[in-house]
């Protein structure tokens, strides 16, 4: 157990240092978070919307930023080493699959955190705003993050066969997952009839919802935020281990460092 600790925390160790080196790490916690947050929010203000519009972009966007942080850290933790020639190295020692995914994801988390108190701060500052209930909050967050780490498994598991690819794929995903999900308007009002049966079988769907409702625009499902959590997870954890396993066995791991 001390060992398996030890292993998790070299990662999180890692992936901090590695903000604090680099530029580009840097500036996508203290800088693109801001401009994205204001950008959207400028907007909203300048069409004159009410409160409750501004409240709920500034929740989606604290929302949507912890899922991004986990899912990338875990990719970015992955292919650094493929990059810098030492993945092979990596998997040769006794480091697991799911220890440096956790270690990667506590690394997202942690800047998760940072950009969360930056966006507390500053939404207050500017607009005076406060998290209206912070029990739903902190729940819907919750969700957000774990959601995060299944995006996490499932790129992880597509890296070991498409090496790079899976960090270029990992910027699109969490994009792709607000837009379907409905983080600044209602899934309603936009998307077909159809296509809306799909949309809330993702669990983003209904963390997202349940920041909304926090501002009396949103209506979450409880029963099915944690079904699609838990179902999600669970097949992200068998896929990640299927691909770890075919990739070991078909000696890619060792060829991508």
């Amino acid at each position: 157990m001390n060992g398996s600790l030890s292993r998790i925390l070299s990662q999180v160790y890692r992936g901090v240092n590695m903000m604090r080196r680099n530029t580009f790490r840097l500036t996508d916690v203290f800088v693109w978070p801001i401009l994205y947050l204001f950008t959207l929010t400028f907007f909203v203000t300048y069409l004159g919307s009410n409160q409750s519009y501004l409240y709920m972009i500034i929740l989606g966007m604290m929302g949507w930023r912890a899922m991004y942080f986990i899912n990338l850290e875990m990719v970015t933790a992955f292919t650094e080493e493929y990059w810098s020639k030492s993945l092979g190295y990596l998997f040769a020692s006794p480091i697991s699959r799911m220890e440096l995914a956790i270690g990667s994801a506590i690394s997202g988390l942690l800047k998760a955190i940072i950009v969360l108190i930056i966006y507390l701060v500053l939404t207050y500052a500017i607009y005076g705003f406060t998290v209206p209930n912070w029990g739903i909050f902190l729940v819907g967050v919750a969700f957000l993050l774990l959601a995060g780490f299944t995006m996490g498994l499932f790129m992880l598991g597509v890296g070991y066969f498409m090496k790079q690819e899976a960090f270029n794929i990992s910027f699109i995903i969490p994009d792709m997952l607000a837009l379907l999900s409905g983080v600044y308007f209602s899934i309603e009002v936009v998307y077909p009839k159809w296509l809306l049966p799909v949309i809330r079988l993702l669990p983003t769907t209904q963390a997202f919802e349940l920041l909304k409702s926090s501002v009396g625009l949103g209506n979450p499902d409880y029963t099915l935020l944690i079904v699609t959590a838990v179902g999600w997870l669970a097949v992200a954890y068998a896929f990640n281990g299927y691909m770890y396993n075919k990739a070991k066995k078909e000696g890619k791991l060792a060829r991508l460092g």
